[in-house]
């Protein structure tokens, strides 16, 4: 799903009417390839989801000696804003997999920006030690977001063929982003910014 509907954009074209199912198909698309292009700005989804992820831990970045084989007091999560954590799985190679228990005077605890926190602790160093299940995003997706990709298929609505450029000899055809109107103003990027992947 994207963050626009097909009926939004008909509305924000001022479309008369309801479109027909090939301008629907094509309405979707050009939300879909908006969507994108805003996704690589912000290096994530903003739409709310539950999502499985195994994280490697980083080594600890303080002046303080440490414990060999101790990690992070801290993990970033790939996305955020962060709603719940369903659970946190120490994996081990030759031992056991370890459920932690959230709470602090427990084993960890973790926050709306992203990171989990070991308590009294560090996660462990291994390459893909944790595993987190956790739900994150916006719903709705913020009204500047949805803004931009609406303007954006807006933009893109009135090349019905997609095309970049066109020439009669030999009859090649190209095709761009820009040509679809995918590009984005530095005032667009400035506030995908506040939502921009922190890792």
């Amino acid at each position: 799903m994207t963050y626009a509907n097909a009926n939004e954009l008909r509305l924000f074209l001022r479309h008369p009417g309801a479109f027909t199912a090939d301008e629907t198909a094509q309405a979707e698309l050009l939300l879909e390839l908006a969507e994108g292009e805003i996704d690589d700005v912000t290096g994530q989804s903003l739409t709310l989801s539950t999502d499985t992820v195994v994280l490697d831990s980083p080594t600890r970045q303080d002046p303080w000696p440490q414990a060999p084989g101790t990690g992070s007091h801290m993990l970033i999560l790939p996305r955020w804003p962060v709603t719940a954590v369903a659970s946190v799985t120490l994996l081990g190679d030759d031992e056991p997999d370890e459920d932690l228990t959230f709470g602090k005077d427990h084993d960890y605890t973790w926050s709306a920006a992203g990171t989990l926190t070991r308590v009294n602790g560090w996660w462990p160093t291994n390459d893909r030690s944790v595993q987190v299940v956790y739900t994150a995003g916006h719903d709705p997706v913020p009204a500047g977001v949805k803004r931009i990709e609406l303007r954006m298929a807006a933009a893109a609505w009135g090349n019905p063929m997609l095309l970049a450029s066109e020439s009669l000899g030999d009859h090649s055809r190209s095709f761009s982003a820009e040509a679809l109107g995918m590009s984005m103003s530095d005032k667009d990027r400035k506030l995908l910014g506040l939502y921009r992947a922190r890792t």
